[in-house]
């Protein structure tokens, strides 16, 4: 958990996880896809934000566990402004793709449509489950 603090600390220190106003993180497409890591309670953890999920393409049959809420998962991780998904544990070395998958939807700021393109992340991790790089594309055209 420790781990997880340092490199959400770091992202925000660089500048990466920025937003314009408090709730920028829960709107608008997916984007800023970060792999932290695998949990105390052996879960990969990914940190996202945006309106909806996200999922790792070379798995994609793997499904997001739902056991607990977003309260609970900033309590368990650290409230940094982003959402937190936790996926079961695949065997490693491995390099993953993250892929956002926005849903629509429309509110206060606007109405966001489904990208042409969602954000994706590649993650290559190494036998122990930490990240040894990652690389991100995102659509800007929330920015």
């Amino acid at each position: 958990m420790k781990n997880f603090s340092f490199v959400l600390t770091i992202l925000l220190l660089l500048g990466v996880l920025e937003n314009a106003s408090a709730l920028d993180w829960m709107n608008g497409p997916i984007r800023d896809i970060y792999y932290l890591g695998v949990s105390s309670d052996n879960r990969m953890v990914i940190a996202y934000r945006g309106m909806g999920s996200v999922y790792i393409k070379e798995r994609r049959g793997l499904r997001e566990y739902r056991d607990s809420n977003w309260m609970r998962k900033n309590a368990k991780y650290g409230n940094y402004q982003c959402h937190y998904a936790e996926f079961p544990v695949i065997s490693f070395p491995m390099t993953i793709s993250i892929v956002g998958n926005t849903l629509p939807h429309s509110g206060r700021s606007g109405t966001v449509r489904k990208p042409a393109v969602e954000t994706w992340t590649r993650a290559r991790i190494a036998a122990n489950g930490t990240p040894i790089s990652q690389n991100m594309w995102s659509n800007k055209s929330w920015y």
